[in-house]
């Protein structure tokens, strides 16, 4: 069988593996409703040059990847769970077939596959390809630019050639991300240049035409933003605020240093422990491949590092290199053709076999713990989680069993293996059991329904501290914007209007309202999403027999918080949804422990 049949056998598989049961589940927060939402919204009112989100103009992304989730959704008739995920699970796709491309460069037909089973099968990698989130197309197109460069130093491809599709993708990524899309592969190819002693080489890689193509794609959005988009709105405002203050000062996720150190061994599971041989023979041999690898690598990871802000999807567009590198480590062990060169060195079998063998053991041990750990938590499908266990657990011993023997590619085949199983129970089982707890669709579609007539009458609808949950509110409601705010204040005023108005809340910091204000509240809906304990709160009693309860009646936990203002020890009379009962203060305390459980069902299971 051919190196070219393998290739192609491995693109197929990965393919079905990242494209199965795509929408098996809904659109979860945080990050998913927030870009579906805006594609939505763009095909709903036809404001394409700018992305508003909820109804309001958002300045964290450009808009390349709305443009592709909403050009997608007309094609398929409505913004749906398909639709947002696949622009990122066709960029994973180009990103294994660019991944594939180099490797039978570099180092041959047989690396060149195994590289894409272990970027396929990687955990990170494969959940960005699933996800309605840029950072899988920003992977895509910072290697379509590595790739270009690569063909260039190879001798592949003219500079001048080279240089134009390099600054072309350069220019996507700008699009997708800012300018990070565009400092990463400019400083991966300018530091490559370096460490080959060869930076003049720069001045033929279209010095002139690639720097205008990348110009003119930049401002083919900037100007027609900068000029025609909504007021107030600046590109360079929206730079200085997301790129140069986040990196400098962070605003959401600040991390120290070493926060890679602890989070990327995570993220390549199950191949984290292939690294260090990786690493080791690539740098004893150094050759041009290598040292391309090395520099793609460690530049992504560094560059991150030095950044205040820090998540661990950032360092994504190092995995392709890291694929490489691992799978190279095991191709040397059998003495597959290598086209790369380099210093003559040694390395021992070990540094794969007891590496996959404790990975082995990990997974295996991981599978027999996964669903007693799923007993104990709130909204766990016990069931399918057993089944990918068992999965996993058969992955994890076959890779044991083999490591063992000293079989260090059969090792990694069988890790490839179980990972792929398990990871396709989990899309087609385990995910869609655990949309009650992490869906805003059935809170969105009760949110619809009962502040329909408020609404109507010119009541907004206010978001009290629930993070970005009020997008998927949005994207599943087909556009009911609310008000969202993290202020005590704007509730109280707005619960105290006098017509009928509603808020959907975290109950966390209601008690900071007046005791005034939460006796008059009415519970209507209680959910527990994002491990956040959601209500739909009126200023008014419904009509009797229409409240909506989960779990217990009414309206009593809000009451509780007044009793405790104002000091006392219990709750006297209290508006129930459909009957008005009276609960003591300890009663609505053991409710809340465990959601879903009325006071005296709380009570037998010990709270």
């Amino acid at each position: 069988m051919g190196f070219a049949r393998w290739e192609r056998v491995v693109l197929v598989l990965a393919g079905v593996l990242l494209l199965a049961f795509l929408s098996s589940h809904d659109l979860w927060a945080p990050d998913e409703p927030y870009f579906a939402e805006g594609a939505r919204e763009m095909v709903a009112d036809g404001r394409w040059l700018v992305p508003h989100v909820n109804g309001v103009l958002t300045t964290d992304k450009p808009p390349l990847f709305f443009w592709l989730v909403a050009i997608l959704s007309l094609s398929l008739g409505a913004v749906s769970e398909l639709s947002a995920r696949l622009p990122s699970v066709l960029a994973a796709i180009g990103t294994l077939v660019l991944t594939v491309r180099l490797g039978r460069r570099f180092y041959g037909g047989r690396t060149a596959a195994l590289a894409g089973a272990i970027l396929a099968t990687s955990f990170l990698f494969w959940q960005e390809a699933r996800w309605c989130r840029i950072d899988s197309l920003l992977c895509f197109l910072i290697w379509a630019a590595l790739s270009a460069f690569a063909a260039f130093r190879s001798g592949d491809l003219d500079g001048r050639r080279a240089g134009i599709l390099f600054w072309l993708a350069l220019g996507l990524a700008g699009l997708a991300k800012g300018p990070v899309g565009v400092m990463l592969p400019l400083g991966i190819a300018i530091l490559t240049l370096i460490v080959d002693r060869q930076p003049r080489r720069w001045w033929s890689f279209a010095p002139l035409a690639g720097p205008a193509v990348f110009g003119l794609c930049a401002a083919l959005w900037v100007v027609p933003a900068s000029l025609w988009g909504p007021e107030g709105y600046s590109v360079w405002g929206a730079i200085r605020e997301h790129v140069i203050d986040r990196g400098l000062h962070g605003m959401h996720h600040e991390q120290p240093f070493w926060y890679y150190a602890r989070e990327l061994p995570l993220m390549l599971l199950p191949w984290a422990a292939l690294l260090p041989g990786a690493l080791l023979i690539a740098w004893r041999r150094r050759s041009s491949s290598d040292r391309f690898l090395l520099v793609a690598a460690l530049f992504v990871v560094v560059f991150f590092s030095l950044s205040t802000e820090k998540r661990n999807l950032y360092v994504l567009p190092a995995f392709p290199a890291f694929a490489l590198l691992m799978a190279r480590l095991v191709g040397f062990l059998y003495g597959w053709r290598d086209r790369s060169g380099g210093r003559a060195t040694s390395i021992s079998p070990r540094w794969v076999t007891i590496g996959q063998g404790a990975v082995g053991a990990l997974l295996a041990l991981a599978a027999l713990a996964l669903p007693a750990v799923a007993l104990r938590l709130e909204g766990a499908p016990v069931g399918p989680l057993c089944l990918a266990a068992a999965l996993l657990f058969a992955g994890g011993a076959g890779t044991l069993a083999l490591a063992l023997r000293s079989r260090p590619l059969e090792s990694v085949v069988a890790t490839a293996a179980g990972v792929a199983l398990a990871y396709l129970a989990t899309v087609a089982v385990v995910l869609p059991a655990l949309d009650p707890v992490k869906s805003g669709r059935e809170l969105a579609g009760i949110v619809k329904e009962r502040t329909a007539a408020s609404r109507a009458e010119g009541h907004e609808l206010v978001a009290f501290r629930l993070g970005n949950l009020p997008r998927a509110l949005a994207f599943y409601s087909g556009g009911i914007y609310a008000r969202e705010s993290r202020r005590t204040a704007v509730l109280a005023q707005h619960l105290a209007a006098a017509g009928e108005v509603f808020a959907v809340v975290n109950r966390s910091g209601l008690e900071e309202l007046p005791g005034e204000i939460l006796e008059g509240i009415a519970v209507l809906h209680t959910a527990r999403l994002s491990r956040k304990n959601v209500l739909l709160i009126s200023n008014r009693q419904p009509p009797s027999g229409r409240a909506r309860r989960r779990g217990v009646g009414g309206f009593a936990p809000l009451a509780f918080l007044a009793g405790r203002q104002s000091g006392k020890k219990g709750v006297g009379s209290l508006r129930a949804g459909s009957g008005g009962t009276a609960r003591s203060c300890a009663d609505w305390r053991e409710w809340w422990v465990r959601p879903g459980a009325t006071p005296i069902e709380a009570r037998r299971s010990g709270g």
